[in-house]
Parts: C-alpha cells; sequence; structure tokens
C-alpha cells in the first residue's frame, strides 16, 4: 500500500473561498498587478503541523481582506469565514483530499486603514485541517 501525501492546504483553500466568491480575486500573495479598485482576498499557510503525516494536516491559515469601502470588506471577510466553515462541515475536496475541520483562532477584524492609501484590510486567522484523498491502487 502506498502511504497517502496530504493535500496542499492552501490549494483547498483558495478554491473553498473561489467557490462561494467567484468574482472576486483570490491569491496567496499581494499580486503585483493588483487593481486595488477591486476586493482581493489573501489566504497563505502561516503555520499548524501534521497531526499525522499520513492522514491529517492541521494548518493555521492567514486570511485577508483588502478593499477600500471598510463595510464591504468587513462583510467580504465574515462572507470568507463562513465559506471556510461550510466548506470544511461540507468536506470540500479536489483531487489530493478534502478540508475536514474549522476552527476561528482569531479574527477578522481591522487594524486600521492602510498607510494614506485608502484601503481597508480585515485579517483573520483559522485552523484548517485536511485529510488526503482516498486513492485505488492500481
Amino acid at each position: 500500500m502506498t502511504t497517502p501525501i496530504l493535500p496542499d492546504i492552501e490549494a483547498l483553500t483558495l478554491a473553498a473561498i473561489r467557490a462561494r466568491l467567484p468574482g472576486i480575486r483570490v491569491v496567496v500573495d499581494i499580486p503585483s498587478d493588483w487593481d486595488a479598485t477591486r476586493p482581493l482576498i489573501v489566504a497563505h499557510r502561516v503555520g499548524g503541523a501534521a497531526e499525522d503525516a499520513r492522514f491529517l494536516d492541521r494548518a493555521l491559515m492567514d486570511v485577508q481582506v483588502w478593499y477600500r469601502d471598510r463595510r464591504y470588506a468587513s462583510m467580504l471577510a465574515r462572507t470568507v469565514r463562513m465559506a471556510l466553515a461550510d466548506a470544511c462541515r461540507d468536506q470540500f475536496s479536489d483531487i489530493e483530499g478534502a478540508l475536514s475541520s474549522f476552527t476561528e483562532v482569531s479574527g477578522p477584524w481591522c487594524p486600521g486603514p492602510e498607510d494614506d492609501t485608502g484601503l481597508t484590510r480585515f485579517i483573520a486567522t483559522y485552523q484548517l485541517t485536511a485529510r488526503p484523498a482516498h486513492r485505488k491502487e492500481m
């Protein structure tokens, strides 16, 4: 039997958010070509560890929502929270594996306007777990 490889939890997280918010740009890093007149969601792993390197990864995911309108940014951040909670409850999956558990660690909260740009950023941290897909041996 082949030992399964844990899924790319960042890719699963991005896909789950995109499925709920198809018109919003969702990325791992702030892109150099970002048009700040459009909302942006940045989600990436900032920690965590595999509970069992064969079967369960528990990741801390930093999620940031950027936009110039504070109220809309807040709503979008809260929508992302529910998208991830729902994705874990529903076992959102791709070919590599599935999300399986959601815990809110912090957020969403706003540190204030970013410099003189007039942009608002909401930050949240979630603990997500993922398990590998069950694959049949060939």
